[in-house]
């Protein structure tokens, strides 16, 4: 075969290639008005995923959604709703990986209700809950962030898991200025030490925006502010 004609083939066989491959399409947020939001880079020992997150204004006071992807496959999707002062009201909670679970959430006089859906299967739990008490779940940086708007040294909340509800005690330890690498620069926080339950956390923030946050397993930072990860100076 000739060259010219060996070039002409490769070149079809290119451009058939970026025909038919295309980069998975990332997840979007539902549109509105964003009050805050970011993208969180989830690194772990497992492996690296990304969370995107916007606060919007309801009626009820704020509405806190996340979508957390890996490579565009999404594994997990909330949408928590708080009154104006961050209280808790109620939310979903989607699973989507391994298999698709639905949790629905109301607080209501001391109580946490938990409807869980499985296919056509439903179940209801109700938890009691203590007073500053938040919806938290492992996997959703996001659901540290109505708390982490609030909390000072010395003071705590409640975790409480929306899948399984069992209740962490969270207690902040210190708070402290620090600064963080950004881009070669330093970008001033503050640095929240706590402790859910006997695990050691660390969050960082600045003013009632939620930075970062790490723990034994995992680190977390916004990729708008940190792109390089965190790296405190």
């Amino acid at each position: 075969m000739d060259l010219w004609k060996i070039l002409i083939l490769g070149v079809v066989l290119v451009g058939v290639f970026l025909i038919l491959w295309s980069p998975p399409e990332l997840p979007k947020l539902p549109p509105g008005n964003r009050i805050e939001g970011g993208t969180f880079k989830v690194v772990t020992p497992a492996g690296t995923k990304e969370e995107i997150f916007g606060v919007y204004p309801a009626d009820a006071g704020f509405k806190v959604v996340s979508i957390v992807h890996e490579a565009g496959k999404i594994l997990l999707e909330a949408d928590f709703l708080y009154s104006p002062d961050w209280t808790p009201l109620a939310g979903t909670l989607t699973q989507r990986k391994p298999k698709e679970v639905r949790w629905i959430f109301v607080f209501s006089e001391g109580e946490m209700i938990v409807r869980k859906q499985v296919g056509a299967k439903e179940t209801l739990a109700t938890v009691p809950v203590e007073a500053s008490s938040f919806p938290w779940d492992e996997g959703l940086i996001s659901s540290w962030y109505a708390p982490m708007r609030l909390v000072q040294e010395g003071e705590g909340f409640w975790a409480v898991d929306v899948r399984t509800g069992e209740k962490a005690e969270v207690r902040v330890e210190n708070v402290q200025e620090a600064f963080l690498s950004a881009l070669g620069r330093p970008f001033p926080a503050e640095r929240i030490e706590l402790f859910l339950e006997e695990k050691e956390v660390t969050v960082f923030r600045q003013g009632d925006l939620l930075l970062a946050l790490k723990t034994p397993e995992l680190q977390a930072y916004l990729l708008e502010f940190l792109p390089e990860g965190i790296q405190e100076l």
